[in-house]
């Protein structure tokens, strides 16, 4: 059965209906995302604020729903005052973390009890592609956001690819070129097989680097977000990441 508190967070409108751009609709064009995934990111959000004051536990969210909670931030009036202080009665914070191996194994460690809340709580398993496992949350990633409409974004396993098969095409070609050059002219074709040389050691560290893996998470070492929550003293402060992902609003505050 649902609590007061929790029926109160799921009524809570983030979405304004007369805006041109609704909060769901930016959420998704911020992270590419289509905005029937970023409206379920949303109510997840929701339950996680929930287990925040509930779980009698510190909490950390998964990456998905960190980035609800930082762009909420930026909407000062909906989260300070209709959401912080209408429907929690306090502060929820959200801040850096201090960062480092320990934080990091903290993080994770937080973010597997927070697993475990969801399914004791809501009675049923967090979604995946919301929620995914602990090792793939906090697996090494380096994400930075790219305006789409100005740039082409390829993946790293698919740019090796392409220039393994530029190698391939390209290398004999050029062999045979510095070949002609070294009957033709002497020392000139020694200075192309060098380049050549040179070209093929930085290719092949591109190619190497291609079948890297991605990572969903906003540090190296994951993101976290605290929360000093007991059933009988609320939420605490917040943070995220150890390689330094912030609250992505700046100034947001609003004190004790």
């Amino acid at each position: 059965m649902k609590d007061e508190l929790l029926r109160k967070l799921e009524a809570l409108e983030i979405d304004k209906v007369d805006a041109s751009l609704p909060f769901s609709a930016r959420l998704a064009r911020e992270n590419s995302w289509d905005r029937g995934f970023a409206r379920r990111v949303v109510d997840e959000y929701k339950r996680f604020i929930w287990l925040a004051m509930r779980a009698g536990h510190p909490v950390t969210p998964s990456e998905e729903v960190d980035e609800a909670w930082h762009l909420h931030l930026c909407y000062t009036r909906s989260y300070w005052d209709e959401m912080c202080g209408g429907i929690l009665g306090r502060p929820l914070h959200h801040g850096p973390t201090e960062g480092g191996r320990v934080e990091a194994e903290k993080f994770s460690a937080w973010y597997g009890r927070t697993l475990e809340s969801y399914r004791k709580h809501f009675g049923e398993e967090p979604p995946a592609d919301i929620w995914p496992p602990a090792e793939i949350r906090f697996r090494p990633s380096s994400i930075r956001k790219v305006d789409a409409n100005g740039y082409w974004m390829i993946p790293r396993r698919v740019t090796g690819r392409l220039v393994a098969g530029a190698l391939v095409t390209a290398v004999p070609l050029a062999l045979a070129g510095c070949t002609n050059l070294v009957g033709a002219v002497g020392a000139d074709g020694l200075f192309c097989f060098f380049g050549l040389f040179i070209f093929l050691i930085v290719m092949v560290s591109i190619a190497r680097k291609g079948g890297g893996k991605g990572g969903s998470g906003c540090g190296s070492s994951g993101c976290g977000s605290i929360f000093g929550g007991s059933d009988d003293s609320g939420c605490g402060s917040s943070g995220c990441g150890s390689s330094g992902c912030g609250s992505g609003c700046g100034g947001c505050g609003g004190g004790d």
